[in-house]
């Protein structure tokens, strides 16, 4: 699509994904809303659409104008938003896209679906995106134009909250809905597994408040527009205001961030609570900065700076890691947040991870230099030598990465038991950080695999074959990340509801696994691990075993990429909901 946003592509340019055949109808996921902004509720539920339901596409199509919401942020804003936030899951195979049809067709659904149709196959069948609130509508006018327009229905099983804090599903009457679609002949999907809660209550009173429920790319594009931020304030507080009213109108005691802790046993203030929680978040966007830095110092090592494939350059990623640092950094010099913490005591954890991350400038600095040393000759360095000097760089990442993942989960249990003890509420369970710890590790894990391959560069392939010890060095850090992704794949009972994440994560490991295979000649698991053995069934099950193409870093380094960052966006997403309730 056209920088300039135009309301469909003007220029011979289409929304058709490029690696499906367009000779033939496709099927496509719309998923429509007001984004204002997007948040990580809207992307996880995008990816998990297009890797786990049988779609071709995903097509984020936001709102022109609203039917009931007046104070919006700038549309071409909102759209620009939506792409920074889904650029890295599709931009190579627009495998999800935005869409700028609602300029031209205005607000109504059936308007928007019978454009969107022009620009596909004829016969392309189109599946409506949203959550289980749609039942409530889907009988008055509006609803019934928009399943006019539809094959099927693709609804998310939300998790709500009441008035008390207490989430819920809402209870759904699934036979009566099945009966309506059958009747209309639609087609009715469910993702069954709850993604984390969200809403725009949670936005205000979560850690950090809005920015903790933002994909990185959109936060630093409101950043860059202080206008918009105040403006987003303004609206989540006139949202508040609403929600308020709405209340009391069902007669429910109305829950604040001032009540929750009205029955407090300690000193704790509701702002310790979410500055405490923004130290978390910081913690996770931290630890994802340095992770793609350590991944792109090996590809930049490996390959040098004249590959045109490579669309960052190292020093565009050492800007960006030191953007975000700066951020951390600067906010604590000028507001002193950790002043709001009433004594270390209460908060020993999060005080040791602001800390931790006050020291990263120091050895980052110090890591750097040495690069810029040695980089002329790391690069030129040929065969199993330079391979292994070049990831001898890159490994000094690996203990300090954990070092701060560490503390960043610590952190979060420290949140959790000082918010049940201002709740008056039984100690909570561990599982929440477990299962954050669970993907951290494998994110790590993956991590590691992606600096390792990375830096034998686009000899890699010949360098395993030739060199039993470079094999069995690949082999280690793959069965390393087998082990620690099957705990986040076969995810234990009672650790948590039953999640749909993990789905979509299956999916885009697949790539992965492909890469693997053309780069190690066969495919390696760990035996007795489900998740790992899982992993290659599914290729061969599915008919798409890896081919003999030979083995790109850049595809490799692309599709552990694409992996990485939705662990980032579940586990940011799953963080930001727990320390913001039990």
């Amino acid at each position: 699509m056209e920088d300039n946003l135009t309301s469909l592509p003007t220029n011979g340019e289409s929304l058709l994904p490029t690696d499906v055949p367009t000779d033939r109808p496709l099927s496509i996921g719309v998923f429509g809303g007001s984004f204002n902004p997007i948040h990580l509720g809207h992307v996880l539920l995008a990816i998990t659409t297009q890797q786990t339901k049988p779609v071709d596409q995903v097509v984020l199509v936001p709102v022109y104008k609203h039917a009931v919401k007046r104070d919006l942020l700038p549309f071409d804003d909102r759209v620009r938003m939506c792409r920074a936030a889904v650029g890295s899951f599709g931009q190579h195979n627009r495998a999800i896209v935005v869409s700028t049809v609602e300029r031209r067709v205005g607000a109504s659904n059936g308007a928007m679906l019978r454009a969107l149709q022009q620009e596909y196959p004829e016969g392309t069948r189109f599946w409506w995106i949203c959550g289980d609130d749609f039942f409530r509508w889907m009988e008055r006018p509006k609803g019934l134009e928009t399943l006019a327009h539809v094959s099927g229905l693709i609804v998310q099983r939300r998790l709500h909250k009441r008035a008390n804090g207490q989430l819920f599903q809402e209870d759904l009457d699934e036979a009566r809905v099945r009966a309506k679609t059958l009747q209309l002949d639609i087609h009715l999907d469910f993702i069954y597994g709850e993604l984390p809660h969200f809403s725009s209550t949670l936005v205000r009173q979560a850690p950090g408040s809005w920015r903790s429920f933002l994909p990185q790319a959109v936060a630093a594009y409101l950043d860059a527009r202080p206008h918009l931020q105040e403006q987003l304030l303004a609206n989540l507080q006139a949202d508040a205001t609403a929600e308020a009213a709405q209340t009391v109108l069902s007669g429910e005691q109305p829950v604040t961030a001032a009540s929750n802790t009205a029955c407090s046993t300690t000193t704790t203030s509701a702002a310790a609570f979410k500055q405490a929680g923004l130290w978390v978040m910081r913690g996770l966007d931290m630890v994802h900065m340095l992770q793609y830095e350590r991944g792109m110092t090996g590809l930049r090592l490996s390959t040098g700076t004249t590959q045109k494939y490579q669309q960052e350059t190292l020093e565009e990623v050492q800007r960006n890691t030191d953007r975000v640092l700066r951020e951390i950094l600067d906010a604590h010099a000028e507001s002193d947040q950790l002043v709001l913490l009433p004594a270390d005591d209460d908060w020993p954890e999060v005080q040791a991870l602001a800390a931790e991350l006050q020291q990263v400038p120091t050895w980052l600095t110090r890591d750097r230099a040495t690069l810029a040393r040695r980089q002329l000759v790391l690069t030129a360095t040929p065969g199993v030598e330079g391979w292994a000097a070049r990831y001898s760089l890159v490994e000094k990442f690996h203990a300090r990465l954990d070092l701060l993942t560490q503390s960043t989960v610590r952190a979060l249990v420290e949140i959790r038991a000082n918010l049940a003890v201002a709740q008056a509420q039984p100690t909570p369970s561990r599982s929440v950080p477990e299962l954050l710890r669970s993907w951290c590790q494998g994110k790590e894990a993956l991590g590691r695999l992606r600096a390792f391959v990375c830096a034998g560069g686009p000899d890699a392939s010949t360098l395993v074959r030739e060199s039993l010890a470079t094999r069995q060095q690949l082999v280690r850090v793959m069965e390393a990340k087998d082990r620690c992704i099957a705990r986040v794949l076969i995810l234990e009972a009672g650790v948590s509801t039953r999640l749909a994440a993990p789905d979509a994560l299956h999916r885009m490991l697949s790539e992965v696994t492909k890469a693997e295979w053309s780069l190690m000649g066969c495919c390696s698991y760990v035996a007795n691990q489900p998740g790992s053995i899982q992993l290659v069934h599914q290729q061969l099950a599915s008919g798409s075993a890896p081919s003999d193409e030979p083995f790109s870093v850049q595809h490799f380094f692309e599709a552990s990429s694409t992996a990485i960052d939705f662990l980032l966006t579940f586990a940011k997403a799953l963080a930001a909901s727990a320390c913001s309730t039990l």
